[in-house]
Protein backbone atom coordinates (compact mmCIF):
# COMPACT_ATOMS: atom_id res chain seq x y z
CA UNK A 1 0.00 0.00 0.00
CA UNK A 2 1.52 3.48 -1.05
CA UNK A 3 2.27 5.68 1.50
CA UNK A 4 0.72 9.39 1.77
CA UNK A 5 2.68 11.67 3.02
CA UNK A 6 1.73 14.77 4.98
CA UNK A 7 3.27 18.28 5.59
CA UNK A 8 3.60 18.76 9.49
CA UNK A 9 0.65 20.59 11.19
CA UNK A 10 2.43 23.48 11.89
CA UNK A 11 4.01 23.96 8.08
CA UNK A 12 0.31 24.27 6.62
CA UNK A 13 -1.13 27.03 9.44
CA UNK A 14 1.88 28.84 8.08
CA UNK A 15 1.21 28.52 4.72
CA UNK A 16 -2.45 29.98 5.76
CA UNK A 17 -2.01 33.11 7.47
CA UNK A 18 -2.56 36.30 5.15
CA UNK A 19 0.67 38.26 4.51
CA UNK A 20 1.61 41.80 5.73
CA UNK A 21 0.30 43.15 2.62
CA UNK A 22 -3.03 41.70 2.55
CA UNK A 23 -3.81 42.47 5.97
CA UNK A 24 -3.34 46.08 5.19
CA UNK A 25 -5.09 45.65 1.94
CA UNK A 26 -8.28 44.21 3.79
CA UNK A 27 -7.59 47.00 6.54
CA UNK A 28 -7.50 50.10 4.49
CA UNK A 29 -10.22 48.65 2.10
CA UNK A 30 -12.60 48.36 5.67
CA UNK A 31 -11.55 51.91 6.81
CA UNK A 32 -12.26 53.07 3.45
CA UNK A 33 -15.87 52.04 3.54
CA UNK A 34 -16.20 52.88 6.98
CA UNK A 35 -15.13 56.52 6.18
CA UNK A 36 -17.34 56.66 3.38
CA UNK A 37 -20.52 55.74 5.79
CA UNK A 38 -19.32 58.20 8.04
CA UNK A 39 -19.22 60.51 5.57
CA UNK A 40 -22.95 59.97 4.08
CA UNK A 41 -23.74 59.83 7.75
CA UNK A 42 -22.16 63.63 8.03
CA UNK A 43 -24.18 64.65 4.56
CA UNK A 44 -27.72 63.99 6.41
CA UNK A 45 -27.04 65.27 9.66
CA UNK A 46 -26.06 68.76 8.18
CA UNK A 47 -29.25 68.39 5.26
CA UNK A 48 -31.53 66.13 7.06
CA UNK A 49 -31.94 66.42 10.51
CA UNK A 50 -29.63 69.90 10.56
CA UNK A 51 -30.38 72.01 13.61
CA UNK A 52 -32.71 69.95 15.18
CA UNK A 53 -30.50 67.74 17.03
CA UNK A 54 -27.70 69.52 18.77
CA UNK A 55 -24.83 67.22 17.09
CA UNK A 56 -26.02 68.03 13.65
CA UNK A 57 -26.11 71.10 14.56
CA UNK A 58 -22.71 71.53 16.07
CA UNK A 59 -21.29 69.91 12.38
CA UNK A 60 -23.71 72.12 10.57
CA UNK A 61 -21.59 75.13 11.80
CA UNK A 62 -17.91 74.17 11.95
CA UNK A 63 -15.68 73.78 9.31
CA UNK A 64 -16.46 70.78 6.85
CA UNK A 65 -13.34 70.70 4.87
CA UNK A 66 -11.86 68.70 7.76
CA UNK A 67 -14.12 65.27 7.27
CA UNK A 68 -12.07 65.43 3.82
CA UNK A 69 -8.29 64.06 5.45
CA UNK A 70 -9.52 60.60 6.34
CA UNK A 71 -10.33 60.26 2.81
CA UNK A 72 -6.67 61.18 1.25
CA UNK A 73 -4.95 59.84 3.49
CA UNK A 74 -6.54 56.35 3.42
CA UNK A 75 -6.62 57.13 -0.81
CA UNK A 76 -2.96 57.41 -0.58
CA UNK A 77 -2.89 53.91 1.63
CA UNK A 78 -4.68 52.30 -1.13
CA UNK A 79 -2.37 53.46 -4.57
CA UNK A 80 0.06 51.09 -2.15
CA UNK A 81 -2.00 48.15 -0.82
CA UNK A 82 -5.27 47.84 -1.70
CA UNK A 83 -5.99 50.09 -5.07
CA UNK A 84 -9.73 49.40 -5.81
CA UNK A 85 -10.14 51.36 -2.76
CA UNK A 86 -8.91 54.37 -3.99
CA UNK A 87 -12.09 55.08 -5.77
CA UNK A 88 -14.25 54.81 -2.53
CA UNK A 89 -11.93 57.30 -1.14
CA UNK A 90 -12.56 59.57 -4.29
CA UNK A 91 -16.53 59.43 -3.38
CA UNK A 92 -15.55 60.69 -0.24
CA UNK A 93 -13.48 63.40 -0.60
CA UNK A 94 -16.39 64.20 -4.61
CA UNK A 95 -18.87 64.22 -1.19
CA UNK A 96 -16.87 66.49 1.11
CA UNK A 97 -15.77 69.04 -1.43
CA UNK A 98 -19.29 69.15 -2.98
CA UNK A 99 -22.28 68.79 -1.22
CA UNK A 100 -21.27 69.24 2.30
CA UNK A 101 -19.02 71.79 1.42
CA UNK A 102 -22.06 73.31 -0.71
CA UNK A 103 -19.78 74.01 -3.51
CA UNK A 104 -21.70 75.96 -5.97
CA UNK A 105 -21.65 75.90 -10.11
CA UNK A 106 -24.31 77.01 -11.73
CA UNK A 107 -26.10 74.38 -13.99
CA UNK A 108 -24.31 72.01 -11.98
CA UNK A 109 -24.70 72.30 -8.46
CA UNK A 110 -26.78 75.22 -7.38
CA UNK A 111 -30.28 75.72 -5.93
CA UNK A 112 -33.33 76.27 -7.87
CA UNK A 113 -34.35 79.65 -8.71
CA UNK A 114 -34.56 82.14 -11.48
CA UNK A 115 -31.12 82.70 -12.51
CA UNK A 116 -29.78 84.77 -15.90
CA UNK A 117 -32.33 87.08 -16.83
CA UNK A 118 -32.74 88.55 -20.13
CA UNK A 119 -30.71 91.87 -20.66
CA UNK A 120 -32.47 95.32 -21.19
CA UNK A 121 -34.67 94.79 -17.95
CA UNK A 122 -34.56 96.63 -14.84
CA UNK A 123 -31.04 96.12 -12.69
CA UNK A 124 -29.78 96.65 -9.16
CA UNK A 125 -26.87 95.53 -7.40
CA UNK A 126 -26.83 95.34 -3.93
CA UNK A 127 -24.03 94.80 -1.72
CA UNK A 128 -24.75 93.71 1.78
CA UNK A 129 -21.61 93.25 4.89
CA UNK A 130 -21.43 92.89 8.83
CA UNK A 131 -18.63 95.81 9.43
CA UNK A 132 -17.86 94.43 12.67
CA UNK A 133 -17.41 98.33 13.74
CA UNK A 134 -15.60 99.47 11.23
CA UNK A 135 -12.54 97.17 12.04
CA UNK A 136 -9.90 96.16 11.10
CA UNK A 137 -9.58 98.04 7.96
CA UNK A 138 -12.59 99.70 6.86
CA UNK A 139 -11.00 101.34 3.87
CA UNK A 140 -10.42 97.71 2.58
CA UNK A 141 -14.14 97.10 2.62
CA UNK A 142 -14.93 100.25 0.69
CA UNK A 143 -12.44 99.34 -1.69
CA UNK A 144 -14.69 96.35 -2.54
CA UNK A 145 -17.97 97.68 -2.06
CA UNK A 146 -16.64 100.09 -4.81
CA UNK A 147 -15.39 98.16 -6.96
CA UNK A 148 -19.04 95.75 -7.05
CA UNK A 149 -20.52 99.33 -8.21
CA UNK A 150 -23.33 99.14 -6.40
CA UNK A 151 -26.90 100.52 -6.70
CA UNK A 152 -27.66 99.68 -3.13
CA UNK A 153 -25.36 98.91 0.04
CA UNK A 154 -26.16 97.61 3.43
CA UNK A 155 -24.54 97.82 6.67
CA UNK A 156 -24.68 95.96 9.81
CA UNK A 157 -22.98 96.33 13.20
CA UNK A 158 -22.34 99.94 11.64
CA UNK A 159 -21.78 101.17 15.71
CA UNK A 160 -21.60 104.96 14.92
CA UNK A 161 -20.27 107.06 11.80
CA UNK A 162 -17.33 106.85 10.07
CA UNK A 163 -16.08 109.90 7.81
CA UNK A 164 -15.67 106.94 4.81
CA UNK A 165 -19.14 106.34 4.51
CA UNK A 166 -19.53 110.20 3.22
CA UNK A 167 -16.30 110.28 1.23
CA UNK A 168 -17.55 106.94 -0.98
CA UNK A 169 -21.36 107.90 -1.35
CA UNK A 170 -21.41 111.57 -1.10
CA UNK A 171 -24.63 112.23 -3.15
CA UNK A 172 -26.50 109.31 -2.12
CA UNK A 173 -29.43 108.70 -0.03
CA UNK A 174 -28.35 107.01 3.27
CA UNK A 175 -30.36 106.04 6.32
CA UNK A 176 -28.32 104.94 9.76
CA UNK A 177 -30.93 103.18 12.64
CA UNK A 178 -29.24 102.00 15.47
CA UNK A 179 -26.49 99.31 14.29
CA UNK A 180 -28.13 99.32 10.61
CA UNK A 181 -26.73 101.54 7.66
CA UNK A 182 -28.48 101.87 4.22
CA UNK A 183 -27.13 103.86 1.37
CA UNK A 184 -29.01 104.23 -2.08
CA UNK A 185 -28.73 105.72 -5.71
CA UNK A 186 -32.24 106.18 -5.09
CA UNK A 187 -34.48 107.39 -2.76
CA UNK A 188 -34.51 105.89 0.54
CA UNK A 189 -37.27 105.95 3.57
CA UNK A 190 -37.36 103.98 6.96
CA UNK A 191 -40.57 101.34 6.97
CA UNK A 192 -40.25 99.88 10.31
CA UNK A 193 -37.60 98.47 12.68
CA UNK A 194 -37.78 95.16 13.69
CA UNK A 195 -37.78 94.61 17.34
CA UNK A 196 -37.05 91.07 18.83
CA UNK A 197 -38.68 90.38 22.19
CA UNK A 198 -36.57 87.40 23.05
CA UNK A 199 -32.89 88.98 22.78
CA UNK A 200 -34.31 92.28 23.48
CA UNK A 201 -32.72 94.24 20.59
CA UNK A 202 -32.87 95.50 17.37
CA UNK A 203 -33.14 92.99 14.65
CA UNK A 204 -33.03 94.35 11.28
CA UNK A 205 -34.47 97.64 9.74
CA UNK A 206 -37.33 97.96 6.73
CA UNK A 207 -36.87 100.34 4.00
CA UNK A 208 -38.41 101.61 0.76
CA UNK A 209 -36.16 101.74 -2.26
CA UNK A 210 -37.79 103.81 -4.94
CA UNK A 211 -35.97 101.96 -7.63
CA UNK A 212 -36.96 102.88 -11.17
CA UNK A 213 -38.51 100.30 -12.30
CA UNK A 214 -40.83 100.84 -8.57
CA UNK A 215 -40.81 100.80 -4.92
CA UNK A 216 -38.59 98.03 -4.06
CA UNK A 217 -38.87 96.91 0.28
CA UNK A 218 -35.75 96.15 1.15
CA UNK A 219 -34.72 94.51 4.73
CA UNK A 220 -31.18 94.74 6.31
CA UNK A 221 -31.29 92.38 9.20
CA UNK A 222 -28.79 90.63 11.50
CA UNK A 223 -29.81 87.77 13.46
CA UNK A 224 -28.83 86.05 16.62
CA UNK A 225 -25.50 84.45 16.34
CA UNK A 226 -25.56 80.51 16.86
CA UNK A 227 -22.21 80.22 18.48
CA UNK A 228 -23.92 81.55 22.10
CA UNK A 229 -25.87 78.34 22.47
CA UNK A 230 -23.32 76.19 20.52
CA UNK A 231 -20.87 77.16 23.90
CA UNK A 232 -22.60 75.34 26.02
CA UNK A 233 -21.37 72.06 24.38
CA UNK A 234 -18.18 71.28 26.38
CA UNK A 235 -16.92 68.14 28.11
CA UNK A 236 -18.77 68.54 31.71
CA UNK A 237 -22.25 69.44 29.59
CA UNK A 238 -22.04 66.31 27.67
CA UNK A 239 -21.06 64.27 30.51
CA UNK A 240 -23.94 65.62 32.59
CA UNK A 241 -26.38 65.23 29.08
CA UNK A 242 -27.12 68.59 29.53
CA UNK A 243 -25.27 69.99 26.26
CA UNK A 244 -28.59 68.71 23.76
CA UNK A 245 -31.08 70.69 26.12
CA UNK A 246 -28.73 73.68 26.07
CA UNK A 247 -28.46 74.16 22.65
CA UNK A 248 -31.77 73.15 21.75
CA UNK A 249 -33.07 75.82 24.26
CA UNK A 250 -31.23 78.42 22.09
CA UNK A 251 -32.30 77.05 18.70
CA UNK A 252 -35.63 77.66 19.64
CA UNK A 253 -34.80 81.32 20.91
CA UNK A 254 -33.08 82.27 17.49
CA UNK A 255 -36.03 80.31 15.07
CA UNK A 256 -38.82 82.82 17.40
CA UNK A 257 -36.32 85.96 16.30
CA UNK A 258 -36.35 84.89 12.73
CA UNK A 259 -39.89 84.56 12.82
CA UNK A 260 -40.48 87.84 14.37
CA UNK A 261 -38.46 89.34 11.61
CA UNK A 262 -40.00 88.07 9.04
CA UNK A 263 -43.42 88.83 10.79
CA UNK A 264 -42.45 92.31 10.81
CA UNK A 265 -41.51 92.34 7.19
CA UNK A 266 -44.36 90.54 5.86
CA UNK A 267 -46.71 93.29 7.84
CA UNK A 268 -45.39 96.13 5.87
CA UNK A 269 -44.38 94.89 2.68
CA UNK A 270 -47.56 94.35 0.82
CA UNK A 271 -47.35 92.40 -2.46
CA UNK A 272 -43.82 94.69 -3.64
CA UNK A 273 -40.82 92.76 -4.65
CA UNK A 274 -38.17 91.96 -1.48
CA UNK A 275 -35.15 91.88 -0.83
CA UNK A 276 -33.66 91.03 2.10
CA UNK A 277 -29.55 91.09 2.90
CA UNK A 278 -27.62 90.99 5.65
CA UNK A 279 -25.77 88.53 8.17
CA UNK A 280 -28.21 85.66 9.20
CA UNK A 281 -25.78 83.69 11.58
CA UNK A 282 -26.77 80.24 9.99
CA UNK A 283 -25.99 78.53 6.41
CA UNK A 284 -28.95 78.10 4.15
CA UNK A 285 -28.57 74.47 5.04
CA UNK A 286 -30.05 75.38 8.51
CA UNK A 287 -33.21 74.23 9.27
CA UNK A 288 -33.95 77.64 11.44
CA UNK A 289 -32.90 79.18 8.42
CA UNK A 290 -35.15 77.15 5.57
CA UNK A 291 -38.14 77.36 7.91
CA UNK A 292 -38.21 81.20 8.05
CA UNK A 293 -36.65 81.93 4.68
CA UNK A 294 -36.91 79.08 2.48
CA UNK A 295 -39.38 80.50 -0.08
CA UNK A 296 -36.60 83.53 -0.84
CA UNK A 297 -34.51 83.21 -3.82
CA UNK A 298 -30.79 82.57 -2.22
CA UNK A 299 -29.02 85.06 -4.82
CA UNK A 300 -25.81 82.82 -4.13
CA UNK A 301 -27.35 79.49 -4.34
CA UNK A 302 -28.75 80.47 -7.42
CA UNK A 303 -25.85 82.57 -9.04
CA UNK A 304 -22.84 82.01 -6.80
CA UNK A 305 -19.27 80.05 -8.29
CA UNK A 306 -17.68 78.13 -5.07
CA UNK A 307 -18.29 78.06 -1.86
CA UNK A 308 -18.68 81.70 -1.00
CA UNK A 309 -17.83 81.35 2.70
CA UNK A 310 -18.47 84.74 4.53
CA UNK A 311 -17.02 84.54 7.90
CA UNK A 312 -15.04 83.86 10.31
CA UNK A 313 -11.99 86.16 8.55
CA UNK A 314 -10.37 86.55 12.05
CA UNK A 315 -8.15 84.05 13.68
CA UNK A 316 -8.70 81.11 15.41
CA UNK A 317 -7.17 78.97 17.79
CA UNK A 318 -7.36 76.13 15.96
CA UNK A 319 -8.01 77.45 12.63
CA UNK A 320 -5.69 79.48 9.70
CA UNK A 321 -6.16 83.23 9.97
CA UNK A 322 -8.27 84.60 7.03
CA UNK A 323 -9.63 81.82 5.97
CA UNK A 324 -13.50 81.64 6.36
CA UNK A 325 -15.30 78.52 6.67
CA UNK A 326 -19.10 79.36 6.50
CA UNK A 327 -21.54 81.48 4.43
CA UNK A 328 -23.93 82.92 6.88
CA UNK A 329 -24.35 86.20 5.08
CA UNK A 330 -27.02 86.11 2.87
CA UNK A 331 -29.02 88.51 -0.44
CA UNK A 332 -32.22 86.45 -0.66
CA UNK A 333 -34.75 87.91 -2.64
CA UNK A 334 -38.38 87.38 -3.84
CA UNK A 335 -39.91 85.39 -6.71
CA UNK A 336 -40.73 88.65 -8.15
CA UNK A 337 -36.26 88.98 -9.64
CA UNK A 338 -34.44 87.15 -11.19
CA UNK A 339 -30.45 86.72 -9.58
CA UNK A 340 -27.76 87.70 -12.41
CA UNK A 341 -24.61 86.99 -10.20
CA UNK A 342 -23.45 86.69 -7.33
CA UNK A 343 -19.72 87.50 -5.58
CA UNK A 344 -18.59 87.18 -2.37
CA UNK A 345 -15.75 89.49 -1.55
CA UNK A 346 -11.43 88.80 -1.04
CA UNK A 347 -10.42 90.96 1.57
CA UNK A 348 -10.53 90.90 5.26
CA UNK A 349 -11.45 94.41 6.46
CA UNK A 350 -14.08 93.22 8.38
CA UNK A 351 -14.50 89.97 10.62
CA UNK A 352 -17.29 89.30 7.43
CA UNK A 353 -16.77 89.16 3.86
CA UNK A 354 -19.03 91.00 1.56
CA UNK A 355 -21.70 89.59 -0.86
CA UNK A 356 -22.83 91.17 -3.79
CA UNK A 357 -25.43 90.54 -5.65
CA UNK A 358 -26.85 91.64 -9.29
CA UNK A 359 -30.80 90.96 -9.49
CA UNK A 360 -33.54 91.74 -12.66
CA UNK A 361 -36.79 92.38 -12.95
Amino acid sequence: MATVLELPTHRRTERQRPSPAAKAARIVWCLSGLNLALVVAVLLLIFVVSESWWVAAAISYLPRSPWMLPAIALGIAACWFHRPSAWVNVIAIGLVAGPIMELRLPGVLNAPGQALAAPGRETLRVVSCNIQSYKPNFAEVMQEVSAAHPDVVVFQEAFGEHRLLQDFFPDWHKLHVSTYWVGSRYPVRLLAECPSQVFDRVSGIMVEVDAPGGTVVLANVHQMTARRGLQAIHKGSVLRGEAGEDVDSFRELRAFEATEIRRTIEQHRGDRPLIVAGDFNSPTSSSVFHETWGDLQSAFDIAGWGYGYTSPCKSHRYWPPNLPWARIDHILCSPHWTVASCQVGRGNGSDHRLIAAELRR
